[in-house]
């Protein structure tokens, strides 16, 4: 068959069927057809066609159609890249259909004037600029790189000002094509887009349209298909709707390029001109989140917490719908990451706005009011993140302020227990120590020392691992001595504390602590040690803080307690530990001195490496005399 004909019976095809998959199969044929083609005017005539079609012109094209339009054009050019030689210093070769690369790239730009709306042109551009995919084409493809490079620019623009006057509606095209369109840009030929219309386009396009996250509104439509079965099990079958839902928005083009298209968002952020543009993001980031948490709170799967899902769904949930989901709003929650980095970035650089009001940030992100522990796993999931954000900001806080975080903190500081709960236990432990130690809520820190110190012996070492015990016990003594406010309104809270770990040390369990909740896993370094050892440790912990006065009381006090504790290996890392604190210089000089007196004519030397039950034993570490 003639190409005349084949161009004829093409043509009929794109304008009597608006079928998507019979579309996409003459859009294969366009793409060999295109090459084939020794006449302009039938290359601008096809081009024309092509865009003109049903599936293509139509006021929703799907997502599908846009990318299989780019795909054509990029397959015709690079095709035609391949074929066209250039001698070193000889004329250019025509190529299969007798044309030019940059006559058939003129004819392809004829057939896109008329072409409405203009991001229909957008996709024709795109896909011959991924034809020059490597940097070898665009040199030496210079002429046509630019011309592709300067047409998107004014494509991309002018589809952006037809959104903004309202004489087109947002187009996924636009966001497709500038998406797989943007890395293959230098940085400084990325600056030729409008960022600040481009910006709210590229949001709507991946959080708000159908072929994107559709703003969660997916999650409300799994509840349905979550049936319960027997063994009070429920079942998220992989034939369901919901989840064949699941898998097209996964599969779809917005989704799987969600991280590039974050990257875009984000550097588009970066380079918007207009405060108001930044605002209007941070407000559509905002309303996307508070739909997708009120579509999770509506789905039966919200009210099963992530360690308990073993326990109560199926193994074909497990296998293929949970997973998948999870990937989803994995990728959902680093894309919005990405762009709120570059939100901050703007926000502490470009002083937009006014300045961040902290306690009214951190009281609108407290989304419960409650004393106890909530039942639902997403409101325990808010409270951590709240108790997470707390903690950096309470640096600016006034004690008022900085109360309201204790006060969510208290129903969680002692339920280390519960597995469920054991990240937000952490988070409340850490905000509760932070708010504590900063020298402008001394009041509050008085107020709440003996309620804390209280609850840690409570949840030691029962709940609370070595780890966590150690660094609050040394937190809280070092806030607690001079020359600390805290000290000057309750001088014997350090002294007491310090009584109560010794006083402890006598009734506690010489047996390691082996139970996976106390231990901290995260560090495969640390050595597991017993209730003893810790509660020494965490003594020796805070003798960089003590006076001289105290440290000439409990020098010889630790010392010799090391050989009380029984458990071989935790006795040997008190020694290693107190070895640390005496010699790598975490006392100042008046301290190091004192303990240099006290390990060598005060006995500490003797008392510390020999054996309590065999006194002429060598010592294991000779102090370098050299350094008094």
């Amino acid at each position: 068959m003639s190409t005349n004909t084949s161009l004829t019976t093409l043509l009929r095809a794109l304008q009597s069927t608006s079928n998507e998959q019979e579309t996409s199969r003459l859009l294969v044929s366009a793409a060999h057809l295109l090459t084939l083609l020794s006449n302009p005017a039938n290359v601008t005539l096809l081009t024309s066609h092509l865009l003109s079609c049903p599936a293509i012109s139509s006021p929703s094209p799907t997502l599908s159609i846009l990318v299989k339009v780019i795909s054509t054009f990029n397959s015709a050019g690079h095709r035609l890249l391949l074929l066209e030689q250039r001698p070193p210093n000889g004329p250019t070769v025509e190529i299969a259909g007798g044309l030019t690369i940059d006559q058939w790239t003129s004819a392809i730009f004829q057939g896109l004037d008329g072409v409405l709306p203009h991001s229909k042109r957008v996709l024709v551009i795109a896909g011959l600029l991924q034809a020059i995919q490597n940097r070898g084409e665009r040199e030496t493809n210079r002429a046509l790189w630019t011309k592709l490079k300067t047409a998107l620019f004014k494509a991309v623009n002018t589809s952006l000002q037809d959104v903004a006057s309202r004489v087109a509606v947002m187009d996924l095209g636009l966001v497709v094509a500038v998406g797989q369109s943007f890395d293959l840009l230098d940085m400084h030929e990325k600056n030729g887009f409008d960022y600040d219309s481009l910006l709210p386009v590229l949001l709507w396009g991946v959080f708000c349209s159908k072929e994107g996250l559709h703003q969660g509104y997916f999650l409300s439509t799994i509840d349905p298909d979550v049936t319960e079965c027997s063994g009070k099990r429920f079942d998220w079958s992989i034939t369901s709707p919901s989840y064949l839902q699941l898998q097209s928005i996964s599969n779809g083009s917005m989704v799987t390029d969600l991280g590039r298209l974050a990257r875009l968002i984000a550097f588009s952020a970066g380079h918007a001109t207009r405060a108001e543009t930044l605002t209007r993001m941070l407000h559509d980031l905002l309303e996307f989140s508070r739909s997708l948490a009120i579509q999770w709170r509506q789905n039966k799967l919200s009210e099963i917490d992530i360690s308990e899902e073993i326990i109560f769904l199926t193994q074909e949930t497990l296998t293929a719908p949970l997973p998948l989901l999870w990937r989803t709003l994995r990728s959902t929650m680093y894309a919005i990451v990405v762009i709120l980095t570059a939100f901050m970035r703007r926000l502490l650089t470009d002083n937009l706005g006014a300045r961040l009001d902290a306690e009214a940030y951190l009281r609108e992100i407290k989304v419960t009011a409650h004393e106890s522990i909530p039942q639902h796993p997403l409101d325990r999931s808010l409270d951590l993140y709240f108790l997470n954000t707390a903690e950096h900001f309470a640096v600016v806080l006034d004690t008022p302020a900085a109360s309201m975080l204790i006060t969510s903190a208290v129903p969680y500081l002692g339920v280390g227990g519960d597995r469920r709960l054991w990240e937000v236990f952490e988070a409340a432990h850490a905000v509760t120590l932070a708010v504590l130690a900063l020298p402008h809520n001394v009041d509050l820190a008085a107020s709440q020392f003996e309620s804390y110190v209280e609850v840690l012996f409570q949840v030691f070492p029962r709940t609370l691992s070595p780890r966590q015990f150690r660094l609050a016990i040394k937190q809280l003594v070092r806030i607690a001595s001079p020359p600390s406010l805290l000290y000057e309104q309750r001088p014997l809270l350090s002294p007491t504390l310090l009584e109560l770990l010794y006083a402890r040390i006598d009734t506690a369990s010489s047996q390691a602590l082996t139970d996976p909740l106390v231990n901290d896993q995260r560090d495969t370094k640390t050595e597991i040690m017993s209730e003893q050892g810790v509660l020494l440790l965490a003594i020796i912990d805070t003798l960089p803080f003590l006076e001289i006065e105290a440290l000439q009381d409990w020098l010889p006090t630790v010392g010799s307690s090391i050989n009380m504790v029984l458990d071989p290996t935790s006795r040997q890392l008190c020694k290693s530990r107190l070895w640390d604190i005496l010699t790598e210089g975490e006392m100042d000089v008046d301290r190091a001195a004192y303990c240099a007196m006290w390990w060598n004519t005060k006995g500490g030397q003797q008392m510390v490496l020999h054996d309590r039950k065999d006194a002429n034993l060598e010592p294991l570490i000779e102090w370098p005399t050299e350094r008094l």
